[in-house]
């Protein structure tokens, strides 16, 4: 028997939830419905065939939950639903990652085929490769979420791997501690910028061979942080 896709809906009008959970279960989906941005990540803990995020939600924008999974290296399918038809609110949508964009009003129908049509493209699409980075003489693995070096796996608390991590998939664009603020610590925790310049310490002396002389996590004054995969 096939598997009924599992959806994640995240939609702060009850009406328009419990009416999008009766109409998609109808049509044969498995559907969690919830309303806050806090709520959507717990419940990706158990991983969903496709999201669909409203932008405007209590705890913020919903495209917050599209960044989380992008910058964890998770692909799953994302339709951004949404109020705002302006043009550049839907190329912010796409930029960000998501696979599709519907503006409210919506037909049913149209989001139901749109649905499909994505999860079809997803299961079509070539296999991506394990998230596995090599540099220096250390390997992060991004799908499980451990960073070896020499082969022995090296102990990052959470905050540090997310920093690790960010740099790493933006490797050799200078990020701002501003950025980092913004995407790795995110909109509800208040750190301040020598914050972060504790935590690139920290990694240093996990990373590098000569943390005084970085390689890889280069410091690039007055701006923020950049890293180089390098030769080592």
């Amino acid at each position: 028997m096939t598997r009924s896709p599992r959806l994640l809906l995240l939609e702060d009008e009850l009406p328009i939830r419990r009416g999008l959970q009766e109409h998609l279960t109808r049509e044969g989906f498995r559907l969690d419905a919830v309303d806050t941005i806090a709520a959507a990540i717990a419940a990706l803990q158990q991983p969903a065939d496709l999201c669909i995020l409203d932008r405007r939600v209590p705890d913020g924008d919903g495209l917050q939950v599209l960044t989380w999974l992008r910058q964890r290296g998770d692909r799953t399918p994302v339709i951004v639903l949404t109020a705002r038809s302006q043009i550049d609110d839907r190329v912010h949508g796409l930029q960000s990652g998501a696979d599709d964009y519907v503006v409210k009003p919506f037909d049913l129908r149209e989001l139901v085929a749109r649905i499909r049509a994505v999860l079809a493209r997803a299961a079509t699409a070539e296999p991506s490769p394990p998230p596995l980075v090599a540099f220096g003489d250390c390997e992060l693995d991004l799908q499980a979420r451990a960073l070896r070096r020499r082969g022995r796996l090296v102990e990052l608390p959470r905050m540090e791997f997310e920093l690790l991590q960010y740099l790493v998939l933006h490797h050799g664009r200078t990020i701002s501690r501003q950025e980092l603020l913004d995407r790795v610590w995110g909109y509800d925790r208040f750190p301040t910028t020598r914050t972060i310049d504790y935590h690139v310490l920290a990694l240093r002396k996990k990373c590098e061979r000569d943390p005084a002389t970085p390689r890889h996590l280069h410091t690039v004054h007055g701006v923020g942080y950049r890293f180089d995969r390098g030769m080592d």
